[in-house]
């Protein structure tokens, strides 16, 4: 590179703003092929730190950006903060608390821009390459127990629109561990009845093929042949349609579990927890760690591995619920000379037992 030219790059790294930068990053991850859903998330987190810096009178040119001014963003994200603060739909939340899980998500946000803007020569250096993550919590996920699965599904009646369509969702999400976005992007298309198979199009518009059950393939063709309404548009095939036949939202998902949690009595169901217990249960009947990650969809093992340890603390869980023992209510104080044992203690014999 000429001197001229560096001359030029080094007067853009002291003018160019932090604003420009986000979206020449955001187009950057659209070129590589980040959904929609990626880039505004991009676009969402690196603005609300640009807007924090904005309320500290920073001068928003990268020039002037340091690591102390991402680690006093990341501080104020673990304090007191107002949630869906200029949010078109939800009104703010003042006094509220992000999650672990929120603010470890904004920190990789501003590491993976601080890596970006060293691996585009706008800096010498990642500027947040010793950004800490904060430790998560080590939750344990406690999956649906199959009298809560069948008290959901008691819940249901199939013979509605509703009703139908309700059974199919829940059966295919516990069946398959699709996630919601997965489901509600599902094409009638895409659905081998033959083979009882489907294809899904996961995180990172990454295509795969899900194996469906018997009960589940059952289900689901009786909602599509009976009860599933006539498209609204001739340019929508999706499987599931709302009550109009417009395509189902995943917030609409959302607001149906949460109505099926309510008259269930299964307060904590929500669709994600069938993926869990999707991925238990399948481990548990035997199924093996490779073939999960295939159909779920986990891009690396790393994840599929967490639910060997729902699985053996599922066990766990069951174990202590249906102990035989404990079940026939046998107590050891009844059994047996209590004196009598008492007093062999520590008497050496002859005789060794086996």
């Amino acid at each position: 590179m000429s001197r001229r030219s560096e001359d030029l790059r080094k007067k853009e790294r002291m003018e160019i703003t932090l604003s420009h930068l986000v979206e020449y990053y955001a187009t950057a991850k659209q070129v590589k092929g980040c959904s929609k859903k990626t880039l505004i998330g991009i676009k969402s987190n690196l603005g609300k730190f640009i807007k924090f810096l904005e309320r500290r009178g920073h001068s928003l040119k990268l020039a002037d950006l340091t690591i102390h001014d991402a680690r006093a963003y990341v501080a104020s994200l673990q304090g007191t903060v107002t949630k869906y603060e200029g949010h078109t739909l939800t009104p703010p939340h003042p006094n509220s608390t992000f999650s672990p899980q929120t603010v470890h998500t904004h920190v990789r946000a501003l590491r993976a821009f601080s890596n970006w803007l060293y691996a585009e020569r706008y800096t010498k250096a990642p500027i947040f390459e010793l950004l800490d993550l904060p430790k998560l919590p080590q939750t344990k996920i406690e999956v649906l127990s199959p009298e809560e699965i069948q008290k959901v599904l008691a819940t249901i009646n199939p013979d509605t629109l509703k009703g139908a369509r309700l059974l199919a969702m829940v059966l295919l999400l516990l069946d398959t561990g699709i996630r919601a976005g997965e489901m509600v992007g599902m094409k009638l298309a895409d659905v081998d009845w033959n083979r009882g198979v489907f294809k899904v199009f996961g995180k990172g518009s990454k295509e795969r093929f899900v194996p469906i059950g018997a009960t589940t393939k059952q289900a689901l063709l009786r909602y599509v042949q009976v009860f599933r309404p006539q498209p609204a548009r001739d340019d929508v095939d999706n499987v599931f349609f709302s009550l109009d036949g417009y395509p189902l939202s995943v917030n609409a998902i959302v607001r149906i579990m949460s109505r099926l949690a309510k008259n269930s009595g299964v307060t904590r169901l929500h669709a994600h927890l069938l993926r869990h217990t999707c991925g238990v249960q399948y481990l548990v009947g035997g199924g093996d760690t490779k073939s999960l990650q295939m159909f779920l969809g986990h891009a690396s093992p790393f994840m599929t591995h967490h639910y060997e340890q729902f699985k053996d603390e599922h066990m766990l869980a069951q174990h202590r619920k249906f102990s035989p023992v404990d079940r026939l209510g046998v107590t050891y104080r009844r059994y047996g000379n209590r004196k009598a044992v008492v007093k062999t203690v520590g008497v050496k014999s002859g005789v060794q037992d086996d």
